[in-house]
């Protein structure tokens, strides 16, 4: 799953709960710090006065030398407050009077670690040690005459409360990132949806219904937007509406036209082209068997007036076989298939299923022009040893399928009805005229495997009243 399948109001709701997310991990960083900062503020400024109070206190225990008061003073310190790590105080010559590290005595290095100088009040030194940072405060007594007293105040403590403090900020981050994630996911989806409701309308259009409309467009940009969209289906509809009276017309004019032109053909040329040949055939008759010569020209011409006789049959079946007005669709159609593919070898196999007397004069039309398309296409191209041509009517939609065993060839998604088959836009043509009565046409092809053209076609209402079934027809 890509970043760009992923809906727009997914986005926006993790885009905003990330903002959130990163402002409250600023936030508890620097709440941590500040915290920091207070705590241990405020610690040294206790330590500070607990040395202070100290140095005060233990000035005459520290001169006549009394180490009872000055162990009692120090122990009674440290007891008192469980931030003091420890409690030392040197006399004027540098040793060590008394201390709280017991037995196990002062630790390397610490005595040197802060040294106050007389005219100083006081001394700080931040020390890292293995138990963490101590805070060491070193106070003069008696400006240094006396001695120092020292005191080691541990950050322990201070670290707790900011580690108390963190987890508490973060678990407040956490639930303000998915609260906020939650109300500007239903923000995104509330601002989204008249999107996603014009996103529908124009896959809708796009999939070919023009009567889509936008109901209650609002007045903001969004709004425009969707006015703009309903104005343009409204003029798509009336140009696709004209457009579609237009091929109608242009369509039923072509077929009025070839009906006339073949009526012509079938009156006058086929007429007259039978007549000339009932007439060689009179004068051949009455030759004398000793004329070859002129039998021989009469046999040639007879020939060729009965070649031009048979075109000019095929040429008027082309354009409007009289079978598919006398008879009907399906003898229309099997006579067409066999005309043109039993030359070359090719079976055709017809089944029609629940087809009534009569069709309506337009269906009939197309159909039959569809299919006679599709058949021209195999007896060019396809190379196919049989043909099927499947014919049904299913809760008021004609069904038709006409498929070959021939080469196939590639049929790609961005064109479903590719024109290179016929040469030219026959195909086209025929899901143009399924489409004229709100039928669907699609073409199928595997290389190797043969094609198949499938249509479906609505009948209308009134043209469903009287009908009368007929039984399966099956032919090859």
């Amino acid at each position: 799953m890509t970043l760009s399948s992923v809906p727009f109001r997914i986005k926006v709701a993790l885009l905003l709960a990330g903002v959130i997310l990163l402002l409250g991990v600023i936030a508890v960083t620097y709440a941590r710090n500040d915290i920091r900062r207070i705590l241990g503020t405020e610690l040294e400024r206790r330590g500070e006065g607990i040395a202070k109070n100290l140095a005060a206190n233990s000035t005459d225990a520290l001169l006549t030398d009394d180490l009872y008061s000055l162990y009692e003073l120090v122990n009674r310190t440290k007891v008192s407050d469980a931030d003091v790590r420890y409690i030392f105080i040197i006399n004027s010559g540098g040793a060590v009077r008394v201390s709280t590290f017991g037995n196990e005595g002062i630790p390397h290095g610490l005595l040197e670690a802060n040294v106050p100088l007389p005219d100083q009040s006081g001394q700080l030194r931040r020390l890292r040690t293995e138990e963490g940072l101590i805070r060491d405060i070193g106070v003069p007594i008696l400006e240094g005459k006396a001695g120092t007293v020292r005191v080691g105040m541990s950050d322990q403590a201070v670290e707790a409360a900011i580690g108390r403090d963190t987890r508490s900020l973060s678990i407040m981050a956490a639930l303000s990132a998915i609260l906020g994630f939650a109300i500007s996911y239903m923000l995104a989806d509330y601002l989204t949806r008249p999107l996603n409701h014009l996103l529908r309308a124009v896959q809708s259009v796009a999939s070919g219904n023009l009567s889509q409309r936008i109901t209650s467009p609002g007045k903001d940009e969004v709004g425009q937007l969707e006015k703009a969209f309903n104005t343009m289906t409204e003029a798509l509809a009336k140009n696709e509406a004209a457009r579609r009276d237009l091929l109608k017309k242009v369509i039923s004019s072509q077929e009025e036209e070839r009906r006339r032109i073949a009526r012509e053909l079938h009156d006058e040329l086929a007429q007259q082209l039978t007549s000339v040949m009932l007439s060689l055939e009179t004068v051949e008759s009455r030759l004398a068997e000793s004329d070859k010569t002129e039998k021989q020209i009469l046999q040639r011409a007879k020939q060729v007036v009965q070649g031009s006789l048979t075109e000019t049959r095929k040429l008027i079946g082309d354009l409007r076989p009289s079978v598919l007005d006398d008879l009907g669709l399906v003898p229309a159609l099997r006579s067409y298939a066999e005309t043109r593919l039993h030359p070359i070898q090719c079976k055709v196999a017809l089944s029609a299923t629940g087809l009534p007397t009569s069709l309506p004069s337009t269906l009939e039309t197309t159909v039959y022009r569809i299919a006679q398309e599709a058949i021209n296409n195999i007896a060019k191209h396809a190379c196919a040893s049989l043909t099927t041509i499947s014919l049904r009517l299913d809760n008021g939609i004609f069904h038709g399928n006409i498929g070959d065993d021939g080469k196939g060839f590639q049929v790609t998604q961005c064109e479903p009805v590719t024109p290179s088959i016929a040469g030219g836009l026959g195909l086209q043509g025929m899901q143009e005229r399924a489409s004229l009565l709100g039928g669907v046409l699609s073409v199928q092809s595997i290389v190797g495997q043969g094609t198949s053209v499938s249509f479906s076609i609505p009948m209308l209402t009134e043209d469903k009243n009287d009908r009368r079934e007929n039984p399966t027809i099956t032919g090859r």
